[in-house]
């Protein structure tokens, strides 16, 4: 397989050959948004008012308005839109319209085995996402750290999904969810779609189990304090009784007789400092490797049970 895959004239030619139009559209999106990046990084950030005192005890940051921050809101979107993209092709265009059209199983009469041919559609698309959605995050987070004050470029304020390794892995677990799909489906279309289904199941998963990966850290305020402030991403919060249990905020508003009913004396908060970035990316960045390695693992399962070889 893997002299296969190294010959400009063996699968992985191949492959870039039925699919040169979705290649041509990827290095199309990479270069424009890489070329928006180098202008946000560059000319896009001089002159906007943003300094670092933005964030001193806030929860959030500064933000601006104008070219800078609608460039940041459509490559942010379109980012995250990737592992989504990436599923519907590998569902409908790269494994199930081939199915569907017996076009795979005619390679298969020939000197292709079926592990073969899949694991060399799975692999040419999943090093160009690789490499492409790695030079764009990589960009994107030198936008932030050139403007760390903006709102935009805080990981807690919504750019977390884009400024790390959970960016690059998303895209392959999309492509291995793809897979899967055709694979069950062996329809272009129902492939898409499920594909697309299981990728946005996966990736709430992951967003259901991302503030649980590291250690959370807590303030307590006083009655007179309220809520206390914090810069980072926030938890959970509500109030603090008597005996130090944590309850729901029963929303008294100042009322003491309300706030004495309830027997709440203080105010908490729990969320995940600055600091916590790279832990949090990192764990999720390992739970999304296993699960693509599980979902192309299926995929292979799949193939060998249901596919004749």
């Amino acid at each position: 397989m893997s002299t296969a895959l190294a010959r400009p004239t063996g699968l992985t030619w191949t492959v870039l050959r039925l699919h040169r139009l979705a290649l041509w559209l990827w290095i199309a999106y990479v270069a424009v948004a890489a070329g928006l990046l180098l202008w946000l990084w560059g000319p896009g950030t001089n002159g906007l008012p943003v300094a670092e005192r933005c964030l001193s005890g806030a929860v959030s940051g500064c933000s601006t308005t104008g070219a800078y921050s609608r460039a940041l809101n459509y490559l942010d979107a379109s980012l995250t839109a990737v592992p989504l993209a990436a599923a519907v092709f590998a569902g409908g265009v790269l494994v199930g319209r081939e199915l569907e059209r017996g076009t795979a199983q005619l390679a298969w009469t020939q000197s292709v085995t079926p592990a073969r041919w899949l694991a060399a559609k799975l692999a040419v698309p999943a090093l160009l996402l690789t490499v492409g959605t790695g030079l764009l995050v990589v960009l994107r987070h030198a936008v932030a750290a050139r403007a760390r004050g903006m709102s935009e470029n805080t990981w807690w304020s919504g750019a977390y999904d884009v400024l790390g390794p959970t960016a690059v892995v998303l895209p392959l677990a999309g492509l291995a969810c793809g897979a899967v799909a055709a694979l069950l489906q062996r329809k272009l279309l129902p492939a898409a779609v499920l594909g697309a289904l299981l990728t946005l199941l996966l990736a709430t998963c992951a967003t259901l189990l991302h503030p649980h990966l590291w250690a959370t850290r807590t303030v307590v305020g006083s009655l007179a304090q309220g809520y206390r402030g914090y810069t980072g991403e926030g938890v959970d919060e509500g109030a603090v009784t008597s005996t130090g249990a944590h309850i729901s905020d029963p929303i008294c508003v100042g009322h003491k007789a309300c706030l004495a009913d309830h027997d709440v004396v203080g105010f908490y908060s729990t969320y995940h400092p600055a600091s916590h970035f790279w832990p949090l990316q990192l764990m999720e960045t390992g739970v999304l490797l296993l699960l693509t390695a599980a979902m192309t693992y299926l995929a292979f399962r799949i193939l060998q049970r249901r596919v004749p070889a």
